[in-house]
């Protein structure tokens, strides 16, 4: 358990990076209506960012992705919670597992396949999350290119995965796919 903690811990420690990375170090490869897809020497993101405060995308770091979920409403770190997902003609309940990264709480989605089916429709996905005071938090991102955006970088982490020398595997990060395991 320790050892998927310290995975996941590392997967977002790469994120923050990534999203923090100025345009010398994360290359900007395609804008895809409202969503981009940027790269670094390990690790490929396509997300979209209504504002500085929130994002929602996929992050593929190795041969795992995850989708994740970043925005202002407050989580406890390690907490498990459930979500409900919502888009024009289709709606799902999954989870999410918050983790902070620096000062910066995100969301792991699961299952994977329920939010890569719904980023294959178009107009907006929307999550609503219970919070503490007994109400809902809704945030929306906006599908426009989401297809697109999640092929190219599907495609480009395929491309750049390199023979590995035989060692012994490393465990799942929680809720992540591997690249062979994603069908779009």
């Amino acid at each position: 358990m320790q050892c998927l903690s310290f995975l996941m811990i590392s997967l977002m420690c790469s994120l923050v990076v990534l999203m923090n990375c100025s345009s010398a170090q994360a290359e900007d490869l395609a804008a895809y209506q409202d969503w981009r897809v940027q790269k670094t020497l390990n690790s490929i993101e396509a997300y979209t960012a209504p504002n500085a405060n929130a994002s929602f995308g996929l992050y593929c770091i190795g041969d795992q992705c995850v989708f994740y979920l970043h925005d202002a409403l407050r989580c406890q770190p390690g907490s498990i919670s459930p979500v409900l997902m919502s888009s024009i003609g289709s709606a799902a309940s999954i989870s999410m597992q918050c983790t902070q990264v620096g000062g910066n709480l995100f969301q792991i989605l699961q299952p994977f396949t329920a939010v890569l089916n719904t980023l294959k429709t178009s107009g907006i996905v929307s999550f609503a999350v219970p919070l503490q005071a007994g109400t809902f938090g809704i945030s929306s991102y906006s599908l426009a290119g989401s297809a697109e955006a999640i092929k190219r970088a599907l495609f480009e982490a395929a491309k750049s995965k390199e023979p590995v020398p035989q060692v012994p595997p490393k465990p799942p990060i929680p809720g992540s796919k591997k690249l062979q395991e994603i069908n779009i």
